[in-house]
């Protein structure tokens, strides 16, 4: 089941925290895990699709770093270089932190090249509250789509004992949003605004963890969330980009 908050309903959210029990809470959280999608083998994205994902999700993985780093917050990487880390690993670094959440960085990808915007990912209601705050970030500052918050089971999330998120930062399948996601300063104001959406839940309390779906079910069957919950080799071209310290 998903829901979805378009932008104009983003002033209902603060309504929405407070009666889930959301308090004030000084600084709820010491670290983030940071999840760059995919890497090595695993270059993300569907078949035919130009622009690999891992690159792109890496970079703006390692902005977010820096961006949260200078913020005074301890940071956790599950990768920093073009390797292949299986996801079981992935939520192991997760849970391993104490007094942490988690966000995993991707990029979209659909055989519908006209499909585009960003979306954010949650697997129960702490997840939840922190992928609101996120998603509202990013639509207040990136010009594209308001795809809303999601309701998904990937194994990152469902899997992670953190507050967890996956937040979807354009389709590289769209011309328009891979030509952006190829901008080191798009990739930039996308890592600020996650980064401001973690800093802004920092102030607050998580509420009760309340599990919305079954241990082991995926609710996503088509072959993108299927590929991001279950991923395999499909190559990799010779590309590269410039990273978060060439800019």
């Amino acid at each position: 089941m998903f829901f979805v908050i378009r932008s104009t309903s983003f002033a209902a959210i603060t309504i929405a925290l407070a009666a889930a029990g959301v308090a004030q809470a000084g600084n709820s959280f010491s670290t983030v895990v940071i999840d760059p999608g995919h890497g090595g083998f695993d270059r993300g994205g569907i078949p035919g699709q130009q622009v690999p994902e891992k690159m792109v999700a890496l970079d703006t993985a390692l902005r977010l770093e820096k961006i949260l780093q200078r913020a005074g917050v301890r940071t956790v990487m599950t990768r920093s270089t073009d390797i292949f880390v299986p996801l079981s690993v992935r939520s192991a670094i997760a849970n391993a932190q104490h007094d942490a959440i988690f966000v995993s960085i991707h990029y979209n990808a659909s055989p519908r090249h006209g499909a585009h915007g960003i979306e954010t990912y949650s697997e129960n209601n702490r997840g939840a509250v922190l992928a609101a705050r996120v998603q509202r970030q990013i639509i207040s500052r990136v010009s594209t789509e308001n795809r809303g918050m999601r309701s998904a089971e990937y194994y990152v999330l469902r899997n992670c004992r953190l507050p967890a998120v996956l937040v979807e930062c354009g389709f590289l399948t769209n011309p328009s949003e891979a030509q952006l996601a190829l901008r080191p300063a798009y990739r930039q104001e996308v890592a600020e605004q996650i980064a401001a959406g973690i800093m802004e839940q920092r102030q607050f309390a998580f509420p009760p963890l309340i599990r919305t779906h079954r241990p082991g079910r995926l609710v996503h069957r088509n072959r993108k969330h299927r590929k991001v919950a279950d991923s395999g080799p499909l190559g990799c071209p010779s590309l590269t980009f410039p990273t978060a310290k060439e800019s």
